[in-house]
């Protein structure tokens, strides 16, 4: 009874003093003492009323000390794309983790972050994640079968069979017998030598954007190149359209879901009622075609196109000047 007396004394006088220390820190603006030393000086009473902290691996590094006990559990969203040096801290500061991720999905990239890097050397980029690692080393793991964005099984379908091997739970739609994916064939080409971009694809689905703005002004929009180049192109005519129709531009910035240009590299996590889709790559002027299409030829190319071609709630448009009869998959062995 003495020693628990003497324990408890030992707790309150702890509470008490991280209780000062707290206050004083709250009461001051957080002046004289960083955030990390707070952690340091005030750690249990800190937990007790954030139980739960939201943070980045860098946030972590940054504001908490190395304490191995410091949580009791560390959950890792969207795993694929975190490096595992970046993941160790945090692993580091925990009793337990959990790491949850989708390994058909994107790997952590550099890609684009170089402006020296371009396209064609994508194949030189680092692909290993903290879900690779958790994988190889055989640890429990247990599958999510809910397949929760689609609202039409049309657009799922593609990837559950070539990706999930048909594992996923859909719900069939009321409209089931209306497709939601379709192909629009433009007429143009890719710009192979300069720009790298293919003009016609980028004004046809501008002109989708402006007409369904127009029509369908509750459906939100999201826009997919497979290219960076085609991307920004697309980007720019939009912000044209948008000068010459201010009302459209209002109207996009006061959506609850903004219209988003986004290449394959970038869009992971995001959705929108309608995915406008520019494939971009296409036969060039002379009508010859380089079997060359950016990160789809890069080992794991099928999975940024998996997170791209799944993006979409109701329905999903193909802008191609390309077709499928002139790929030749005897020139690659690229499974993306």
């Amino acid at each position: 009874r003495l020693l628990e007396r003497a324990r408890m004394a030992n707790t309150n006088a702890l509470w008490s003093n991280q209780s000062v220390i707290l206050h004083k820190a709250i009461s001051n603006n957080g002046r004289g003492i960083t955030i990390r030393r707070l952690f340091e000086q005030a750690p249990d009473i800190l937990s007790q009323f954030c139980p739960c902290m939201l943070m980045s691996p860098m946030s972590v590094a940054q504001f908490l000390e190395v304490k191995k006990d410091m949580f009791d559990l560390v959950i890792f969203d969207e795993a694929s794309q975190m490096p595992t040096n970046e993941a160790v801290g945090a692993i580091a500061r925990a009793k337990a983790a959990i790491v949850v991720g989708d390994s058909k999905q994107m790997p952590p990239t550099s890609f684009f972050s170089l402006s020296q890097t371009n396209e064609e050397e994508a194949d030189i980029d680092d692909l290993e994640s903290i879900l690779d690692d958790c994988t190889a080393l055989s640890m429990p793991m247990r599958s999510l079968k809910w397949h929760y964005r689609s609202k039409h099984e049309d657009l799922i379908t593609f990837s559950n069979i070539h990706y999930y091997d048909s594992s996923l739970i859909t719900f069939p739609s009321a409209n089931h017998n209306q497709p939601k994916i379709s192909l629009q064939q433009v007429e143009g080409y890719y710009d192979a030598g300069k720009s790298r971009t293919n003009m016609a694809e980028a004004k046809a689905i501008v002109a989708e954007v402006v007409s369904r703005m127009q029509n369908e002004p509750n459906r939100s929009i999201g826009v997919i190149a497979f290219s960076l180049g085609q991307s920004n192109l697309i980007e720019d005519l939009l912000n044209e359209a948008f000068v010459e129709n201010p009302n459209l531009e209002q109207q996009n910035a006061t959506s609850k879901e903004p219209i988003f240009v986004k290449n394959l590299e970038n869009v992971q996590g995001d959705e929108r009622d309608v995915i406008l889709f520019s494939v971009g790559y296409a036969p060039d002027k002379d009508g010859k075609l380089l079997m060359n299409f950016g990160p789809l030829n890069k080992a794991g190319g099928e999975k940024r196109l998996n997170v791209a071609i799944t993006r979409a709630r109701y329905e999903m448009k193909v802008f191609a000047v390309l077709r499928a009869d002139q790929i030749d998959e005897k020139r690659t062995n690229a499974r993306g």
